[in-house]
């Protein structure tokens, strides 16, 4: 792992020396330099390239890295207009644009963009402009342009490659439109489909960078990539979540992720005719995941699976909870009831702790 320069002018005890020879406004701006504070493969790299993908562990610094590029494009290119599309718009405010590690937190006092929440935007001093977009609502990046784009954490975008591909679509402005994308692996078409492109051409059109969670320990709370390595370290979640392993298949699956999108469809054609939640709870609290599925019959009389609850860890109660999350979820019929026709295989233990007259009687939360 490569260190960034202020590590090293920390471990080395040589920031009071250097400190001495800077003035004040000098120290204040190397502090918000962030080629002074970024370890390098969170700097962009260089060449030709049209796509940056950052596929990392989670506190690797990804969002650290893209608010960083968003600033850098802003400050130099009065021109630039930048798209700010996050899985939801929920999303891009509270953790591209608003989070501990957003837009406005790297921005300096003297390049703050005046940020309008109503409107979606943030404005630089110098004329440059952002605007922030949900991936669920596709057809929202329909109709602007933009010369650059940041999108964050694509892997579990809600519309996935028709969001990406409005996005895409979208950047003619400019003399060199280019777009960062930061994530943390799935594989879902959209990650795969761009990781191939990187090795295919070879960095020519798409640049990849990898990193771990453990790269970035030095700015995570103390024990926590010890913890996270303990209980995570060497499992198919480790591997994803914390040293940034794109993982194909599980070894041995009865169905592959590829036949499962070859199934997936946007909408339930017709009417529901019956919604069922189903809820396979294990032997004891400690043991596999609570599966809780929601399925229905749609009016082409075939089934489909409408949303995974499933829950690890918890006690009946807690499955009871995750059920009720399931029904508020349901927003299809005219009311959350209408949709559940039956909860089917409740084993007995779960049966003896909630009644469904519990269950209708909880608060959706």
């Amino acid at each position: 792992m490569q260190m960034a320069d202020c590590d090293w002018v920390e471990q080395a005890a040589a920031w009071p020396e250097l400190a001495r020879w800077l003035s004040d406004d000098a120290a204040e701006r190397l502090g918000r330099d962030w080629h002074f504070l970024a370890r390098p493969a969170q700097l962009a790299p260089a060449g030709d390239w049209r796509i940056w993908l950052m596929m990392a562990g989670r506190g690797f610094g990804k969002t650290r890295a893209g608010a960083e590029w968003v600033r850098a494009i802003a400050e130099g290119d009065p021109e630039a207009r930048i798209a700010l599309v996050g899985a939801t718009l929920g999303e891009a405010r509270s953790v591209m644009v608003e989070g501990a590690s957003g837009v406005l937190a790297v921005a300096p006092w003297w390049a703050r963009p005046a940020y309008a929440p109503a409107l979606r935007t943030l404005t630089w001093p110098n004329g440059a402009q952002a605007r922030l977009f949900g991936a669920a609502e596709p057809e929202s990046l329909r109709g602007p342009q933009f010369s650059h784009g940041w999108a964050d954490e694509i892997g579990k975008w809600p519309g996935g490659q028709a969001a990406w591909d409005n996005m895409m679509m979208a950047m003619r402005l400019g003399r060199d439109p280019r777009v960062v994308a930061t994530t943390t692996p799935r594989p879902v078409p959209l990650v795969r489909a761009l990781v191939a492109r990187a090795k295919d051409m070879g960095g020519a059109d798409v640049v990849l960078t990898r990193g771990r969670t453990a790269d970035n320990a030095a700015h995570l709370a103390a024990g926590f990539v010890a913890d996270v390595t303990r209980l995570y370290g060497g499992t198919r979640l480790g591997r994803q979540e914390l040293d940034g392993e794109l993982i194909e298949e599980a070894e041995g699956a009865l169905w592959t992720r590829a036949a499962l999108e070859a199934c997936r469809v946007r909408h339930v054609p017709g009417a529901l005719a019956r919604v069922v939640v189903a809820v396979d709870p294990p032997a004891t609290a400690g043991g596999d995941a609570c599966g809780i599925v929601v399925v229905a019959l749609g009016g082409d009389g075939r089934g489909y699976v409408i949303a995974d609850a499933s829950v690890a860890g918890c006690s009946p109660e807690g499955w009871a909870r995750a059920v009720r999350m399931v029904q508020c979820h349901e927003a299809d019929h005219p009311s959350r009831w209408a949709a559940i026709v039956s909860i089917s295989e409740i084993a007995p233990k779960l049966s003896c702790f909630v009644s469904v007259g519990y269950i209708d009687s909880a608060s959706c939360r």
